[in-house]
């Protein structure tokens, strides 16, 4: 038996309302602050994605404005595919370059 890659792991278009796929002709969607990374919260599971959107909600309300790659690196230090040291040094490479 032939299993396609990513069944069994529930999409993420169809696991969570705030990270659905396009809005359905007729109906609208109020957009949220999790949207510009949907792509990147996508490999998380639905505990880790709703996790992480709840921290972009504090955030969102302390100014926390995270880039994409700040947003990739936090997704890859969740799924253990980067360590919190090295994300907090690509972190602080950044803010040096921004400087």
């Amino acid at each position: 038996m032939t299993v396609a890659p990513g069944a069994g792991r529930p999409d993420a278009a169809s696991d969570s309302p705030w990270l659905g796929g396009p809005p359905e002709q007729g109906s609208s969607r109020t957009p949220t602050i999790a949207d510009e990374y949907a792509d990147l919260l996508r490999p998380l599971n639905n505990q880790q994605r709703r996790a992480m959107i709840l921290r972009l909600t504090y955030g969102f309300y302390e100014g926390w404005r995270p880039s994409r790659q700040e947003m990739a690196d936090l997704v890859a230090v969740e799924l253990g595919i980067l360590s919190t040291e090295e994300a907090l040094r690509r972190q602080h490479h950044r803010n040096l370059r921004g400087c």
